[in-house]
Protein backbone atom coordinates (compact mmCIF):
# COMPACT_ATOMS: atom_id res chain seq x y z
CA UNK A 1 0.00 0.00 0.00
CA UNK A 2 1.47 3.44 -1.48
CA UNK A 3 0.39 7.14 -0.12
CA UNK A 4 1.43 10.26 -2.00
CA UNK A 5 3.92 12.14 -0.76
CA UNK A 6 5.62 15.15 -1.52
CA UNK A 7 9.36 15.38 -0.61
CA UNK A 8 9.53 18.19 1.83
CA UNK A 9 5.89 18.17 2.11
CA UNK A 10 5.16 16.29 5.71
CA UNK A 11 2.02 17.82 6.09
CA UNK A 12 0.46 15.93 2.91
CA UNK A 13 2.07 12.55 3.86
CA UNK A 14 -0.06 10.04 4.64
CA UNK A 15 -3.49 12.63 3.68
CA UNK A 16 -3.60 11.53 -0.18
CA UNK A 17 -3.89 7.99 -0.84
CA UNK A 18 -3.37 6.43 -4.17
CA UNK A 19 -6.15 4.53 -5.90
CA UNK A 20 -5.83 0.88 -4.91
CA UNK A 21 -5.79 2.06 -0.49
CA UNK A 22 -8.10 4.46 -1.29
CA UNK A 23 -10.48 2.24 -2.85
CA UNK A 24 -9.68 -0.70 -0.35
CA UNK A 25 -10.64 1.85 2.48
CA UNK A 26 -13.96 3.19 0.64
CA UNK A 27 -14.94 -0.69 0.14
CA UNK A 28 -14.65 -0.96 4.14
CA UNK A 29 -16.55 2.12 4.94
CA UNK A 30 -19.21 1.29 2.55
CA UNK A 31 -19.38 -2.06 4.46
CA UNK A 32 -19.47 -0.10 7.99
CA UNK A 33 -22.05 1.60 6.70
CA UNK A 34 -24.13 -0.62 5.85
CA UNK A 35 -23.39 -3.20 8.92
CA UNK A 36 -24.32 0.33 11.22
CA UNK A 37 -26.67 1.71 8.88
CA UNK A 38 -25.26 4.89 8.94
CA UNK A 39 -24.55 7.62 5.69
CA UNK A 40 -21.17 8.11 3.45
CA UNK A 41 -20.82 10.83 1.20
CA UNK A 42 -17.79 10.54 -1.66
CA UNK A 43 -17.03 13.56 -3.20
CA UNK A 44 -14.87 14.01 -6.90
CA UNK A 45 -12.67 16.44 -8.18
CA UNK A 46 -12.32 16.30 -11.73
CA UNK A 47 -9.63 17.92 -13.58
CA UNK A 48 -10.53 18.71 -17.18
CA UNK A 49 -8.07 20.89 -19.40
CA UNK A 50 -9.66 23.82 -21.57
CA UNK A 51 -7.04 24.46 -23.29
CA UNK A 52 -6.68 24.19 -26.88
CA UNK A 53 -2.97 22.26 -26.96
CA UNK A 54 -4.26 19.12 -25.25
CA UNK A 55 -3.55 18.28 -21.94
CA UNK A 56 -0.75 20.63 -21.51
CA UNK A 57 1.18 21.50 -18.47
CA UNK A 58 -2.38 23.08 -16.45
CA UNK A 59 -3.38 19.65 -15.08
CA UNK A 60 -0.08 18.18 -13.18
CA UNK A 61 0.07 21.63 -11.51
CA UNK A 62 -3.17 22.32 -10.73
CA UNK A 63 -3.89 18.59 -9.87
CA UNK A 64 -0.67 19.39 -7.16
CA UNK A 65 -2.67 22.64 -6.38
CA UNK A 66 -6.57 20.86 -6.06
CA UNK A 67 -4.34 18.12 -3.15
CA UNK A 68 -3.23 21.06 -1.38
CA UNK A 69 -6.11 22.94 -0.86
CA UNK A 70 -8.02 19.97 0.06
CA UNK A 71 -5.44 18.99 2.82
CA UNK A 72 -6.03 21.75 4.35
CA UNK A 73 -10.37 22.44 3.84
CA UNK A 74 -11.15 19.05 5.04
CA UNK A 75 -11.19 17.50 7.99
CA UNK A 76 -8.40 14.57 9.46
CA UNK A 77 -10.75 12.43 9.83
CA UNK A 78 -12.17 12.92 6.03
CA UNK A 79 -10.23 10.57 3.34
CA UNK A 80 -8.50 11.96 0.39
CA UNK A 81 -7.13 9.70 -2.41
CA UNK A 82 -6.60 9.72 -6.05
CA UNK A 83 -9.28 8.03 -8.59
CA UNK A 84 -7.11 8.73 -11.69
CA UNK A 85 -4.82 10.79 -12.90
CA UNK A 86 -6.68 13.63 -13.22
CA UNK A 87 -9.28 12.58 -10.26
CA UNK A 88 -9.53 13.65 -6.65
CA UNK A 89 -11.65 11.90 -4.51
CA UNK A 90 -12.90 12.87 -0.77
CA UNK A 91 -14.99 10.43 1.08
CA UNK A 92 -16.64 11.84 4.16
CA UNK A 93 -17.85 8.87 6.77
CA UNK A 94 -21.27 9.12 8.45
CA UNK A 95 -22.37 12.48 6.06
CA UNK A 96 -25.53 12.52 5.24
CA UNK A 97 -26.22 13.79 1.42
CA UNK A 98 -27.16 16.92 3.01
CA UNK A 99 -23.80 17.52 4.87
CA UNK A 100 -22.20 16.15 1.48
CA UNK A 101 -23.73 18.66 -0.45
CA UNK A 102 -22.87 21.45 2.01
CA UNK A 103 -18.69 20.33 1.84
CA UNK A 104 -19.65 20.76 -2.05
CA UNK A 105 -20.92 24.04 -2.12
CA UNK A 106 -17.82 25.11 0.37
CA UNK A 107 -15.47 23.73 -1.99
CA UNK A 108 -16.58 25.02 -5.18
CA UNK A 109 -17.01 28.50 -3.63
CA UNK A 110 -13.21 28.28 -2.48
CA UNK A 111 -12.19 26.90 -6.40
CA UNK A 112 -14.28 30.44 -7.59
CA UNK A 113 -11.54 32.74 -5.75
CA UNK A 114 -8.43 30.29 -6.29
CA UNK A 115 -5.88 30.70 -9.32
CA UNK A 116 -6.90 27.33 -10.56
CA UNK A 117 -9.42 28.09 -13.65
CA UNK A 118 -6.49 30.65 -14.92
CA UNK A 119 -4.32 27.17 -15.90
CA UNK A 120 -6.03 26.33 -18.70
CA UNK A 121 -8.13 23.89 -16.61
CA UNK A 122 -11.66 23.48 -15.17
CA UNK A 123 -12.50 21.27 -11.91
CA UNK A 124 -15.60 19.89 -11.77
CA UNK A 125 -17.28 18.80 -8.38
CA UNK A 126 -19.59 16.14 -7.78
CA UNK A 127 -20.62 14.36 -4.87
CA UNK A 128 -22.52 11.27 -4.31
CA UNK A 129 -23.74 9.58 -1.03
CA UNK A 130 -24.76 6.08 0.32
CA UNK A 131 -27.01 4.39 0.45
CA UNK A 132 -28.85 7.13 -2.17
CA UNK A 133 -26.65 7.03 -5.21
CA UNK A 134 -25.74 3.16 -4.67
CA UNK A 135 -25.76 0.30 -2.25
CA UNK A 136 -22.22 -1.35 -2.88
CA UNK A 137 -18.81 0.35 -3.63
CA UNK A 138 -18.77 -0.78 -7.15
CA UNK A 139 -22.22 0.84 -8.05
CA UNK A 140 -20.50 3.78 -6.48
CA UNK A 141 -17.19 3.75 -7.85
CA UNK A 142 -18.85 3.59 -11.05
CA UNK A 143 -21.22 6.36 -10.76
CA UNK A 144 -18.50 9.21 -9.53
CA UNK A 145 -16.45 7.96 -12.50
CA UNK A 146 -19.04 8.45 -15.26
CA UNK A 147 -20.43 11.36 -13.79
CA UNK A 148 -20.74 14.61 -15.67
CA UNK A 149 -22.51 17.45 -13.24
CA UNK A 150 -24.03 20.50 -14.79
Amino acid sequence: MRMEHVKGERHLYGRVLDQELFLFLLDLEVKRARRYQNFLSLMSLKIESISKEGEGGGVPTCYQTLRDLLVEEVRECDIIGSLEKDRLAVLFPYADAKAGNHVKSRVEDILKYSNLGGEGVEIIVDQISFPNNGADTMELISRVLKSNPS
